[in-house]
């Protein structure tokens, strides 16, 4: 990389994170001056997708703008890799049921050690049983996996399409994979702060705190998932799900799902922690390295993706 790329590289790491976090802040203020923040809808179906909806135009959208404007203005197009390509289906096989055992390992634990509420979640409210209260019900499940997808591809198109590549260029291969996690639960740190109800006191800072542990852990998870399949394909698929199966939308506005908000909490982390060592000490932790778009090597050990002709990768 010469130094002019370089300089554009920074200027646009720079410009990404101010604009993510300034819209994210601003979105927070406004929920918290307006008094929207919670939910008071009370059929499962309308709430499911109420919550659903808010959690869309609250969050996700702001790293998506901020990579069109980066790459449009400050740091062009250039050999960084995004990966918006196909991959195999295992890295989404792998990633679907690895959210769904990562949420119930997580729930056994604080059920076992009692460090999470125990509260009924949503969906075990009663539904009258009519015709209408069931096709509310239904439309609501489909509207709502849609509406999660979309928030995560523009949440996985900034931070692990654009971001990740560019920390690990910048700051080292582990160095910008666990600083890229780090950084993207600061960012939801506003909306933790701001975006619930009451005032705001000192439980309402280790809220934030928490989820910046959480999302440094599963970022990890969620980067190497990411280098090693080269593509976001996997990392939305995943994403969608842990976000669906954890409840993230009603623990985002206030909503309590349960149990299975232990995801969030130092149950989560110990699961993730121990996922981590273990991958760390497979053939796999070699995926860490950068996208081969801005690695200058030409091919990979066997698994991975490989350069076969210009602007293309293959996985073999």
């Amino acid at each position: 990389m010469s130094r002019d790329q370089r300089a554009r590289a920074n200027a646009g790491l720079v410009a990404f994170l101010l604009l993510s976090f300034s819209l994210t802040w601003a979105v927070a203020a406004s929920l918290r001056a307006l008094g929207l923040t919670g939910v008071p809808v009370e059929r499962l179906g309308t709430r499911l997708f109420t919550t659903s909806l808010l959690y869309v135009l609250t969050m996700g959208w702001q790293p998506f703008v901020a990579t069109l404007l980066v790459r449009r203005w400050v740091d062009p197009p250039d050999a960084l890799d995004l990966g918006l390509r196909p991959t195999r289906g295992v890295f989404s096989l792998v990633g679907g049921v690895g959210a769904i055992a990562f949420v119930a390992l997580a729930a056994m634990v604080a059920f076992v050690l009692g460090a999470a509420s125990g509260a009924s979640t949503p969906e075990s409210e009663v539904l009258d049983a009519d015709g209408l209260n069931a096709l509310t019900l239904v439309l609501a499940f489909f509207g709502t996996i849609a509406l999660v997808w979309l928030q995560a591809f523009a949440e996985e198109l900034g931070w692990r399409g654009y971001f990740l590549p560019r920390a690990m260029e910048r700051f080292g291969h582990w160095p910008g994979l666990l600083l890229h996690g780090a950084v993207w639960g600061l960012w939801y740190a506003p909306v933790l702060l701001f975006a619930t109800e009451g005032p705001l006191e000192f439980a309402s800072v280790l809220r934030p705190i928490a989820f910046v542990i959480t999302c440094a852990l599963l970022g990890t998870l969620y980067g190497w998932l990411r280098l090693a399949s080269g593509s976001l394909a996997p990392v939305v698929v995943t994403n969608t799900t842990l976000t669906l199966a954890a409840g993230l939308p009603y623990v985002i506005h206030g909503v309590d799902p349960g149990l299975r908000s232990a995801a969030f909490g130092a149950s989560g982390w110990l699961v993730l922690a121990v996922t981590i060592a273990a991958l760390a000490s497979t053939r796999w932790r070699s995926a860490v390295r950068l996208p081969l778009a801005l690695s200058e090597s030409k091919a990979t050990t066997a698994g991975f993706p490989m350069r076969r002709s210009p602007g293309k990768q293959y996985l073999h």
